[in-house]
């Protein structure tokens, strides 16, 4: 198919889907259901550079008829719609609907993650991305959750931000497990950028045991802390 010239109507978004399939790589596709265990769609079996490399021809044609008409059978349909949202050569603040009505589709880490890194705010737009985060990160669903937790770890670990992303994170439902994992993994990246803040804020913060340990674990495991500090961490654990 030549998606230059789609309109993304029924037949063109068939056309794509077909092209998808084409695509299936079994043995990757049993391998990515075993890390990709909460997707409720289907799983085509397609390599992400793939569809990224599919993505960024979307996002040279209508890429706002895509998003509007795309109905997400498989797991890969969903991804393509996440990076083309993200992708959109629009301002945060013009993205800001279809993210809106993205988040509630979300539900697996892959397409939350790969769609997180993918958004990338320009520096003028991050007190609208903080208001975002601040906003989802107290939601009731848990990939609304985990989506403003890595936004906030990808794009506001900053000076600026980071006093009041630890008291958000502090007070992040951490009662599912991949708000739990995306809260513990934000923290030790504070803990690479602001080791002292971060430090002080694990000797006196709330978090549920889990989390806190998880914390101290993905500290441990990272190649940017010091033996020293992560004998330091380590120690702390509940």
């Amino acid at each position: 198919m030549n998606i230059n010239v789609c309109k993304w109507n029924k037949k063109d978004l068939t056309d794509l889907r077909s092209r998808l399939l084409s695509l299936a790589d079994e043995k990757y596709r049993e391998f990515h259901m075993s890390l990709c265990k909460t997707s409720k769609l289907e799983i085509i079996g397609i390599r992400l550079p793939i569809i990224r490399s599919i993505a960024k021809e979307i996002l040279k044609n209508s890429p706002e008829l895509f998003i509007k008409n795309v109905k997400c059978r498989y797991y890969e349909e969903q991804m393509l719609k996440a990076l083309v949202t993200a992708g959109e050569k629009k301002s945060f603040s013009q993205k800001r609907a279809d993210i809106e009505r993205l988040i509630p589709e979300i539900d697996n880490w892959a397409v939350c993650d790969t769609f997180c890194s993918a958004l990338k705010p320009k520096k003028d737009e991050l007190d609208e991305m903080f208001l975002f985060v601040k906003e989802h990160i107290f939601g009731s669903y848990e990939y609304e959750i985990r989506t403003a937790a890595v936004l906030g770890m990808n794009y506001l670990v900053t000076e600026k931000y980071i006093d009041e992303l630890l008291s958000m994170y502090e007070k992040t439902d951490c009662s599912y497990y991949y708000t739990s994992m995306a809260v513990a993994w934000a923290l030790s990246v504070c803990f690479v950028n602001f080791r002292d803040e971060t430090l002080e804020f694990m000797k006196s913060s709330n978090l549920d045991k889990l989390t806190f340990n998880r914390t101290i674990q993905k500290i441990i495991d990272s190649y940017r802390v010091s033996p020293e500090d992560k004998a330091l961490v380590k120690a702390m654990r509940k």
